[in-house]
């Protein structure tokens, strides 16, 4: 089988990258054109890459300026390699089209509607977001007074405030209760581990585990966002789990799509330290791309289409 060598990757690597402009000037000698532009040019709906086009629209190509412009934040104060910047591009063009406006996991599929889907545990498909490992379920949130107090006055509050119904501690969604992904319906509900830690930003930042990590950056943050520092501002003197129960759905979304993505890229960041730096893409190329899919992803699969479409994706952008 064909695959990525060391002597392709010194051949990318002809410049170190510190902020985005240092990306644009390589792109532009490299690839001859802006990266969104030059990928839906060369590789969209052609072989691997079938069925994928990445968002290339003004505000997108100023959401790629902004999120690259955190080169240092990524890497943890060093500089990012070309082979570096294809390889995230070539997960982020996966993930969500490279789209620099990172929303939260979209929810629902033919038999598991609305808020079931991401509550229930769906075979051969997903686990419960419900019962995942360091999340609280829907009963330990119901009964939490921190939680109730956030959150109790919104719809669905009054009848499931303190409920004993042990249903909400397992991993199918209780159908006589509404199950819109509407906050007008559900809002109460909507707060709960299961749904308000799903997946966010570039690689799918999901569970109250992960997002704790990104509260105590918060926490911990000596920088000029306003955003950020606005959310810095309100947890002073809370404990992480308290402010994860207090939280909600808006203020996730706030910070990943309102702080010059900063919380996005420091997801990034902390994915990537906490499962064996493989953004690192040390030793054999070949296998470090299949180890950084594989690592981003938990799966075989989803790894060696990565590693399909990364091959693809170098060999033309060395052409």
């Amino acid at each position: 089988m064909p695959a990525i060598t060391a002597a392709q990757v010194a051949a990318l690597n002809s410049a170190a990258f510190t902020f985005a402009e240092d990306v644009n000037t390589w792109t532009q000698a490299r690839l001859g054109n802006h990266f969104l532009t030059w990928f839906n040019s060369k590789l969209a709906n052609k072989g691997p890459w079938k069925d994928v086009t990445i968002v290339d629209t003004p505000a997108n190509q100023v959401g790629f300026h902004a999120f690259w412009n955190n080169i240092g934040l990524l890497t943890g104060g060093t500089t990012l390699s070309p082979f570096q910047f294809v390889a995230l591009m070539g997960i982020f063009a996966n993930e969500c089209r490279a789209n620099f406006k990172p929303v939260a996991e979209r929810i629902g599929r033919t038999g598991f509607p609305g808020l079931t889907y991401p509550f229930d545990a769906i075979p051969d498909l997903k686990r419960s977001y419900n019962t995942l490992a360091g999340n609280r379920n829907a009963q330990q949130c119901f009964t939490n007074a921190r939680f109730n107090t956030a959150h109790s006055g919104k719809p669905l509050g009054a009848r499931l405030r303190n409920t004993g119904d042990a249903r909400w501690a397992g991993t199918s969604y209780p159908r006589d209760v509404p199950f819109d992904n509407d906050p007008a319906l559900t809002g109460y509900v909507m707060e709960a581990d299961f749904m308000k830690f799903r997946g966010r930003g570039f690689i799918q930042t999901t569970g109250r585990s992960n997002y704790a990590k990104l509260i105590k950056y918060v926490q911990g943050y000596d920088g000029d966002n306003n955003v950020i520092d606005f959310y810095q501002a309100q947890w002073t003197g809370l404990s992480v789990d308290d402010i994860a129960f207090t939280t909600s759905n808006e203020d996730w979304d706030r910070l990943f799509q309102e702080t010059d993505l900063i919380i996005a890229a420091k997801a990034i960041n902390l994915h990537n330290a906490a499962a064996g730096n493989y953004l690192a893409l040390a030793g054999d190329p070949d296998a470090a791309i299949l180890n950084m899919g594989k690592r981003i992803s938990g799966g075989n699969e989803y790894a060696a289409k990565y590693r399909n479409r990364m091959e693809a994706l170098i060999n033309q952008a060395l052409t």
